[in-house]
C-alpha cells in the first residue's frame, strides 16, 4: 500500500484565532462547502499543495468517532510548511506576536524556525536551497519515471 498525506487535523481551542492564522499567515483558504456553517467545523485548502487542513472546534467533537477520544495535547506532531523566505517569515510573526519556539537556524539544506499556532500545535517554517529544490525535482522526475 502506498499513501500520502492529504489532510492534517486540528483541535482548536479558539477556532477564529487558529482560523485566522491559517489563513492570513499561511494562505490556506476556507472552503465553504466542506465547511459547518456553525464554524465548529473549517475545512481549509492549500493553495499550493495537495495537503489540506480540517479544523475542529474541542468542545464539539464528541459526535465524531475518529476525533472524540483524542488528547487535547496529542503531543509528537508537527506541521511543517515550506515558504519561500524563512528568515522574512520569522520577522513578519515577530511583529504579530506569533508564538516563537526557536530562532531561525540553518538545517543544512535550508532555514527552518519553529513557532505554534494558537491551538498549541507545533509549526515549522523553512524553506529550502535553490541547489536542493533542483535535486528534490530531479528526484520526482527519476521517481515518476520509473513508476
Amino acid at each position: 500500500m502506498s499513501s500520502q498525506l492529504s489532510l492534517v487535523t486540528i483541535l482548536a481551542r479558539d477556532m477564529s484565532r487558529t482560523k485566522a492564522f491559517y489563513t492570513e499567515l499561511l494562505g490556506f483558504e476556507v472552503v465553504p462547502a466542506f465547511s459547518s456553517p456553525a464554524g465548529d467545523f473549517v475545512f481549509l485548502r492549500s493553495k499550493t499543495g495537495n495537503v489540506d487542513i480540517a479544523l475542529q472546534d474541542v468542545a464539539k467533537r464528541g459526535q465524531k468517532p475518529t476525533l472524540a477520544k483524542i488528547p487535547e495535547e496529542c503531543g509528537g506532531m508537527q506541521l511543517g510548511f515550506v515558504v519561500e523566505d524563512a528568515d522574512a517569515v520569522y520577522r513578519d510573526w515577530q511583529s504579530k506576536s506569533v508564538e516563537l519556539r526557536t530562532e531561525v537556524v540553518d538545517m543544512g539544506q535550508g532555514r527552518t524556525f519553529g513557532a505554534k499556532d494558537p491551538a498549541g500545535n507545533y509549526i515549522q517554517i523553512y524553506h529550502v536551497y535553490r541547489q536542493t529544490q533542483e535535486i528534490q525535482v530531479g528526484l520526482k522526475q527519476a521517481t515518476s519515471r520509473t513508476a
